[in-house]
């Protein structure tokens, strides 16, 4: 055991609101969140920020909010959300933090599966008054009672015992159907205790926060990791490339954390505008790439930040020194490309059911392919290994889920001798370097036995030219055993029009390009991954909060193609 874990493992563990409040007492008059109001970024201190939650932790008290009690959170302004989220565990309730995009019926059966006591919303919808609904409605404007006019001193948070259930995150988990995780303050706790461990963020740092603060990944590692040591955390507007740029520069924000689709935007607008550059800039662009490369190589790791200074400058990232991927799997090419560029990304891994994060690449020593080592205090081991040593990833903690909310059968089966079964396959290298090779329930298998993994082709296929995003899924064949590889294809009209107008002429024509792309995909591939059919979809894929694509949801739309916006399934080689 290294030190830094021997150090983790023997800190006392206590509540989120006594984790929170001993840090805000060191940072009292400085800065903790920053919001838009009135056409502008206005800050909110720790001394402003922590009165305000106990105040609001009292109101909730009055609406029978206390320990024991569930209280839901529906808003769509994620800086109400996160005061909303404080307060709950203030009060010592359990949060149930929803996404904002679900439908009436789909919050109607967690609310009813939590036994939710009370729900906070931003305004109150008619479906919620509805007489099968025994929860409480409030609405945030009508109970909180805002910030004072002056800092005042922080607060006594009320004795919470951490192994106490702090949140409980529906979620499809890892066999498929919503459920709810329970996750306790110590769980929280320890994961942010690991996380500090890795020194990602210091005290001077300003994040840019762009994710939906009801999903694990962003509440713990982009809100209240940050807030643990005196950190600030920005409310970005929207996820519009425009605004987050703008907000980027307002706040001169040091550390973005999101999901690989920004990151890909990110590097695609900066490739598109180097590919319009002058033929001397552009020259000029790649030299300095390659020399920054053959700089990676021979072990100078700063040439990016030093030579693209005034490109980054240009780009409006000029004061970023860091950003964090997480909820997916961020291709190894756009992780190259933001290290040439000067801004390291460092790719993680978690789950809900861990609080979520396992591990993650360590800054100055973050490599492309990895999701990095676990985390202090995380032990990670491949179950049932095969001939490539590709297996189940398990992982075993002090924040690995108390199990699923009223489901035993369920956490019978993900919780065994403490080890939290992830559902997820990988290996790991001789450096305890954690590789993920998708989800287990994904995994397409040939005719011959031979494990295909759909996120492997799909990076593959979102690097051609002229691709903005795919999914690859198994096609099962009559009368014979295995599957074969498919594909649906979103073309990048916008890169297209710009570099290969011909493309865009007409439908014939970019079905072509999307061919070509396919085709170019398959070269480099064992020809059991080799994709035998493949679909052009005009529109992009529904996607969860978190970005991902809605698997399902897509391979029904295909089912029910061709329409209008999807033409006749496209053979491209025979059957392997």
């Amino acid at each position: 055991m290294s030190q830094s874990e021997s150090r983790f493992l023997d800190r006392p563990v206590v509540s989120i609101p006594a984790f929170l409040a001993e840090a805000a007492g060191k940072w009292r008059n400085q800065p903790a969140l920053w919001r838009w109001v009135d056409a502008r970024f206005a800050p909110v201190t720790y001394g402003a920020l922590f009165p305000a939650v106990a105040a609001l932790a009292a109101r909730l008290a009055d609406h029978g909010a206390g320990p024991g009690v569930r209280v839901a959170i529906r808003h769509g302004d994620r800086f109400a959300f996160a005061i909303a989220y404080l307060a709950v565990h203030w009060s010592g309730a359990t949060a149930v933090p929803l996404d904002p995009m679900l439908t009436p019926v789909e919050v109607t059966g967690i609310l009813h599966d939590a036994d939710a006591a009370l729900l906070i919303v931003d305004t109150r919808s008619a479906y919620l008054d509805s007489p099968t609904v025994k929860t409480r409605v409030v609405e945030l404007a009508n109970i909180w009672p805002g910030f004072a006019a002056a800092d005042g001193d922080i607060p006594t948070p009320p004795p919470i015992d951490p192994r106490s259930l702090a949140t409980l995150i529906f979620t499809s988990g890892t066999t498929g159907y919503s459920k709810g995780v329970m996750l306790t303050h110590a769980n929280i706790v320890t994961d942010i205790m690991a996380i500090q461990e890795m020194r990602l963020l210091e005290h001077s740092d300003v994040l840019l926060s762009v994710l939906p603060i009801h999903h694990a990944f962003e509440s713990t590692a982009g809100f209240l990791y940050p807030l643990s040591i005196g950190a600030q955390v920005a409310y970005a507007r929207s996820l519009k490339s425009n605004e987050i740029l703008d907000d980027l520069r307002a706040n001169q924000a040091t550390v973005i954390l999101a999901v690989p689709l920004l990151y890909e935007k990110m590097r695609n607008a900066i490739a598109r505008k180097v590919e319009e550059a002058s033929p001397v800039r552009r020259g000029l662009f790649n030299a300095i790439a390659g020399m920054v490369r053959l700089g990676h190589r021979l072990g100078w790791k700063r040439g990016g930040q030093m030579l693209f200074r005034g490109a980054r400058r240009k780009a409006g990232l000029a004061s970023l020194r860091l950003v964090v991927s997480g909820g997916a799997a961020l291709p190894a090419e756009v992780s190259e490309f933001f290290d040439v560029f000067g801004i390291p990304i460092l790719q993680g891994y978690g789950l809900s059911e861990a609080a979520p994060v396992v591990s993650v690449n360590r800054p100055g020593h973050h490599r492309y392919d990895t999701v990095g080592p676990a985390l202090p205090g995380v032990e990670v081991k491949v179950r049932e290994p095969d001939a490539d040593g590709i297996g189940e990833l398990a992982v075993r903690g002090p924040m690995v889920m108390a199990g699923y909310w009223n489901r035993p059968e369920d956490t019978a089966a993900v919780l065994r001798d403490g080890w939290l079964l992830t559902g997820d396959l990988g290996w790991l290298d001789p450096d305890g370097h954690i590789h993920v090779v998708g989800r287990s329930k994904n995994v397409i298998i040939s005719g011959a036995g031979k494990n295909i993994y759909p996120e492997e082709i799909e990076s593959v296929l979102n690097a051609q030219p002229g691709v903005a995003e795919s999914m690859v899924y198994g096609i099962k064949r009559s009368g014979k055993t295995g599957e074969l590889v498919g594909a649906i294809v979103v073309p990048d009209r916008e890169w297209l029009a710009a570099f290969q107008p011909e493309a865009v002429r007409d439908r014939q024509s970019l079905q072509a390009a999307m061919a070509a792309a396919v085709k170019g995909a398959c070269e480099g591939m064992a020809p059991y991954k080799r994709i035998v059919e493949w679909t052009m979809r005009d529109d992009p894929f529904e996607k969860t909060s978190t970005r991902k694509i809605k698997r399902a949801l897509a391979l029904q739309q295909l089912a029910t193609s061709p329409s209008d916006g999807a033409p006749e399934r496209t053979q491209t080689a025979d059957a392997v």
